[in-house]
């Protein structure tokens, strides 16, 4: 996959190119980064999905056009995108990890614009891709990951693949927060998978964006994301875009529920996958499930079997030994 180790690579700095080149090629509904003003209209509609902001004292970027500088209230900025007051949490951390002062004007230096076109081609195939399937009539969803996929998440793509034609596997894939699973091995995962048990009916065709962990705002910004770069049908489920427990599982479900009519695009949702224990088998749960019947498929204990190179009974086996075959630490 061109590019995808190089993406792994790039600094934290360095993401900010990714809204760059993301801001210029109009995938999201920002024109430039936000000044202070502009930052409001996101803190009262959330259908806009994660602000965009450039920090000041970036290497990548010249600073010498810049005709303002602000700071934000990281307190108020996490209740109102993070919806949290912990301002320990891992996104808001990521979030203002160069600090609480942003500005508008700068630009990014000259020797990072080949490092630009390398994202917008990575976008501009996705956009062709999507294209010639709907040229041909195929009928596909995005799906949103940054997980080695156990047999839960197997179970939802199932679930999908009974409506669509292809399920088309699109993370985001700027950098990670630490115990994230790289992006060239997710593409080796799922490869594995489609080839040998669905077909080539699910592909993995990236995003070049970057992950917040913003949780139910989050799933709004994904939602626009997908829609921008030609996906008719994207899905959100449980815990989206959320870590270290920090939302309701079922929130960003909710929320799109409630923002849907905002988007152009078909936001298909689901509670999750659990092993029910009364049928002896992996369910997607619903209002007939029984919730004592249900048994949590835990991701954390799947990512602690893979660390410790034991197999985790939720997860199929030759996965499991394909991925324990990788000479490089799979994880961020």
């Amino acid at each position: 996959m061109d590019g995808i180790e190089k993406i792994d690579l790039i600094s934290e700095s360095e993401r900010y190119l990714i809204d760059y080149s993301n801001i210029k090629s109009k995938i999201f509904t920002q024109d430039n980064f936000l000044n202070k003003e502009s930052l409001y209209d996101f803190y009262r509609d959330p259908s806009k999905g994660v602000p965009l902001l450039l920090p000041v004292k970036l290497d990548c970027f010249d600073y010498s056009q810049v005709n303002e500088i602000f700071d934000i209230n990281i307190n108020e900025f996490a209740r109102y995108i993070f919806s949290t007051k912990n301002t320990d949490y891992v996104g808001v951390k990521k979030y203002f990890q160069f600090g609480n002062r942003f500005c508008i004007g700068a630009f990014p230096k000259k020797n990072y614009t080949k490092r630009i076109k390398q994202f917008n081609k990575i976008n501009s195939k996705l956009k062709k891709f999507n294209n010639e399937l709907k040229i041909k009539k195929k009928k596909v969803i995005a799906f949103q990951t940054r997980n080695i996929p156990h047999l839960g998440h197997e179970k939802i793509i199932e679930m999908l693949l009974e409506e669509y034609d292809y399920v088309i596997i699109n993370p985001v894939i700027g950098p990670k927060k630490k115990g994230d699973v790289k992006n060239h091995v997710l593409v080796k995962v799922f490869n594995f998978l489609s080839e040998n048990y669905y077909n080539k009916k699910i592909i993995f065709m990236p995003v070049c964006a970057n992950m917040f962990y913003a949780g139910p705002r989050e799933a709004l910004h994904h939602a626009c994301l997908r829609s921008s770069v030609g996906f008719d049908s994207f899905v959100v489920g449980r815990d989206h875009a959320g870590a270290e427990n920090n939302y309701n599982p079922e929130e960003a479900i909710n929320v799109v529920k409630k923002y849907e009519s905002k988007f152009n695009i078909r936001i298909i949702t689901h509670k999750g996958s659990y092993f029910d224990k009364s049928q002896n088998k992996i369910v997607i749960k619903d209002n007939l499930n029984k919730n004592n019947n249900l048994l949590n498929i835990s991701g954390s204990d799947f990512r602690n079997a893979i660390i410790k190179k034991k197999y985790f009974k939720f997860a199929r086996k030759d996965l499991q030994e394909f991925i324990y075959s990788f000479k490089h630490n799979i994880f961020y």
